[in-house]
């Protein structure tokens, strides 16, 4: 069976469902993606057919333009971002999510199957997942539930939250200043500190094009209102 043919399969099983919840289909590329955009909050998750006969699928990422038009600003990432369309930073990614999402695809019967398993997710940990984190107040939680105990904003194996590497760190500092977080300074304080090291020294410059925003930065979701 070739790719084309299993690409047919898929999207013909999977658009009902999904074009019918707003999302888009984008199938060039090697990554073809379904993508859920409403001008401010982006949904997306994104396929690759492997040549020894496997399809996966990524987990479902949130981006959140009122923070993410702060990082395009910094002008670190590709120029496709800005256009808004196949391609979106991630705010918030679902790295909680532990079923599997590959399947074998080297015959019709297989196909449906992997359908089904994608169907399951979108429906099951993908909707808890959206429901919980299309709010900013809730990412901000769970941060700082992740403080807690100790844990990485954005680490990818221990339940965390936030999209990315290094930059994860200027997305928590928006989220805090935008949800009126009566830790941000200790917050700041803390990626002042991570910034410092000399390993970060190509983050930096794009770390003090933030700083001098942050401050700018009005309140949202006023939490202690």
């Amino acid at each position: 069976m070739t790719t084309a043919e299993k690409r047919k399969i898929l999207f013909e099983g999977l658009n009902p469902l999904l074009k019918s919840n707003g999302y888009k289909l984008y199938k060039a590329g090697t990554d073809p993606s379904y993508v859920y955009f409403d001008g401010i909050v982006a949904q997306d998750f994104f396929f690759n057919f492997k040549s020894y006969g496997k399809i996966t699928f990524s987990k479902i990422g949130i981006t959140h333009y009122e923070v993410e038009n702060y990082i395009l600003d910094l002008d670190f990432f590709p120029e496709h971002f800005n256009d808004k369309k196949k391609y979106h930073l991630h705010t918030a990614y679902d790295w909680s999510s532990i079923g599997s999402h590959s399947f074998n695809a080297t015959t019709h019967e297989e196909i449906e199957q992997g359908i089904e398993l994608i169907k399951s997710y979108i429906n099951g940990d993908g909707k808890l997942f959206l429901d919980n984190y299309l709010s900013l107040p809730n990412i901000l939680e769970r941060m700082d539930e992740l403080d807690s105990e100790g844990i990485l904003w954005h680490d990818r194996k221990n339940g965390g939250i936030l999209a990315g590497t290094l930059d994860a760190n200027f997305r928590a500092l928006i989220i805090s200043k935008l949800c009126n977080d009566t830790n941000y300074e200790s917050k700041k304080a803390m990626v002042d500190l991570k910034l410092e090291k000399p390993n970060y020294a190509n983050w930096k410059p794009y770390y003090e094009k933030l700083k001098i925003v942050l401050p700018s930065i009005q309140p949202k979701y006023n939490l202690d209102s």
